[in-house]
Parts: C-alpha cells; sequence; structure tokens
C-alpha cells in the first residue's frame, strides 16, 4: 500500500527516503509538506573524518580552532533529517547523499575512519557518480531555513553537525570565534537543542554516546549505524522517549549545545494563521 503526498509516494512501512541527485527537487518539496505537522527536525552527519584531531581536554577555544580547520577544508558525505513533532510523533527520516566530500589536495591525510564506513556499506564511487553537489542542496534547501518553519532542530553532540549544516547557506569559512559562531547559527537555523547537554543537565553520565544513552532508555535502532538516516532517526527516537521518562521539558535546554558556551536561540516568531472572520477590531496581535 502508498499514500499519496502531493505527486510522491509514501509505501507503508517505509521509514527512510534516500535522496540522490536525481531526485533531490521531489523529496524537497515533500519535506515542505511534512513540516506543517512535523516542525521539529533530528539532524545527523557523516562526514570523511578530521585533517586535525583534537586532543582530549583542550579548551573550548581550541575545540573550536579545530572544528574551525576540519569543516572549513573538508565536506559532508551524508545529512540525516528525521522530521517529528512536541506529541512525540515522529514523521518520515531522509538521507541525502554527496559528492565533491574528497576535493582536497590531501585526502590521504583525513584521520577518518574510512574503512570502517566501507565495511559499514558506504561506497564512495557511488556517492561520486550519483551524490548531491552541496551547492545544489544549498539552494533548494535554504528557502526552508528562511521560511521560520523548522520550530527546533535536535542533536546528539552537534557541534560539527550544525557546522556542517550552515556551510550549505554559502558559509565558506566558519566564524572566527564561538561567540560568532552561535550567533550566526541562531539568525540562520534558529533553535537548536542537543540531548548530550539534556543527559547531563539531568545527571546521566556526559559521556553517554548516543548508542548507550538509546539502551538505557530501552529504544531500538532502525537502520545501521553511522548512516546519517539511521542516526538521525534515533536521535529523534531518544528525544521523544527522554521528554516522556525523565520528564525533560525540552524549553529549559533551547540553545544549549554540548561543548558550546553560547547558546543557539533563534528569534524568529512562529508564523499564525489567523482566521479574519474571528477578529472582532480587525487587529492581530501576537505575544
Amino acid at each position: 500500500m502508498a499514500k499519496m503526498i502531493g505527486e510522491v509516494a509514501i509505501v507503508e512501512g517505509q521509514w527512510k527516503r534516500d535522496v540522490w541527485s536525481h531526485n533531490l527537487l521531489e523529496e524537497i518539496e515533500l519535506i515542505k509538506q511534512c513540516l506543517s505537522e512535523f516542525p521539529i527536525v533530528a539532524i545527523d552527519t557523516e562526514f570523511p573524518g578530521f585533517l586535525r584531531w583534537t586532543p582530549k581536554g583542550v579548551s573550548d577555544e581550541e575545540f573550536y580552532e579545530c572544528l574551525q580547520f576540519n569543516v572549513n577544508r573538508l565536506s559532508i558525505l551524508q545529512l540525516g533529517l528525521t522530521l517529528t513533532n512536541d506529541n512525540g510523533k515522529i514523521g518520515m527520516t531522509w538521507e541525502f547523499n554527496f559528492r565533491d566530500f574528497d576535493k582536497i589536495s590531501n585526502m590521504e591525510g583525513v584521520y577518518s575512519l574510512d574503512s570502517f564506513l566501507k565495511n559499514k556499506g558506504f561506497n564512495f564511487n557511488t556517492l561520486r557518480s550519483y551524490g548531491i553537489a552541496p551547492e545544489e542542496f544549498g539552494t533548494q534547501f535554504s528557502p526552508i531555513l528562511r521560511s521560520g518553519r523548522i520550530h527546533r532542530w535536535i542533536t546528539f553532540h552537534g557541534l560539527y553537525d550544525i557546522a556542517y549544516l550552515m556551510k550549505f547557506t554559502n558559509i565558506r569559512c566558519m566564524p572566527t570565534s564561538m561567540s560568532i559562531f552561535a550567533i550566526t547559527a541562531a539568525h540562520i537555523l534558529g533553535t537548536v537543542t542537543d540531548l548530550k547537554h539534556m543527559a547531563w543537565y539531568s545527571l546521566l553520565d556526559g559521556n553517554l554516546g548516543l548508542k548507550k544513552l538509546a539502551k538505557l532508555l530501552q529504544v531500538n535502532r532502525t537502520g545501521t549505524a553511522h548512516f546519517a538516516g539511521s542516526d538521525s532517526l534515533l536521535t529523534a527516537s531518544v528525544y521523544a522517549k527522554m521528554k516522556i521518562i525523565m520528564k525533560v521539558e525540552p524549553n529549559i535546554h533551547e540553545g544549549f549545545l554540548y561543548g558550546l558556551p553560547y547558546p543557539i536561540q533563534g528569534y524568529r516568531r512562529p508564523v499564525v494563521i489567523v482566521d479574519p472572520s474571528k477578529l472582532t477590531d480587525g487587529r492581530i496581535s501576537i505575544d
């Protein structure tokens, strides 16, 4: 069985939609149609690795310098987006596959889990041949960002995820400081919530990874770990479970990204659609 959303057929039981260069436009349109019901987006990215590895115990500033160095020079492999809402209902997952991830001169210098990713099923030749050009994705996805229809982004230890997402918006180099990074991210994306921060705040082990946190909350994974679609779906599922079991209020954690001392909290107000027939004095007041 399949249902139609616009001109796109959704197969019953399908949890993930694979997006390549040839179907990018129709999948972006499908996301636009689904945001009304699912305005919260869980995000995960997969990228080639690191040109500069961050030692343990470094300061926040040193960590950001390494992030800046890596993100400025590397490109994304995959982007996973899972749509959800404040009621814990989870919609569809999209897994975007990109080319141009190896367009640097010394790819051999990347401290990467390259062989690990290949063992998990990554086919780099397929990505090169059929993947989405990052510039094209940015062009098509930017109107969604500007629309203000995404109320909140959900991440797990998501500083790199947010940085790579920002690169799609014509930001060629990461901001020069963490404070400017936070301001820029808030302006582009709105509000970000990080589950690792929520877990730390709730007196859980701050070193918990997503897999261990999911196991603790008895949340099962769909798909394969270290693929962006599966990881974003697991992030959305853990978020829903944390709200129920741990009585975690997301508003308390809005804007806090694990490892970033400055909040990423948007200033946009949601679009309010008012029925003119219900207005008594012809004015609309939004408090």
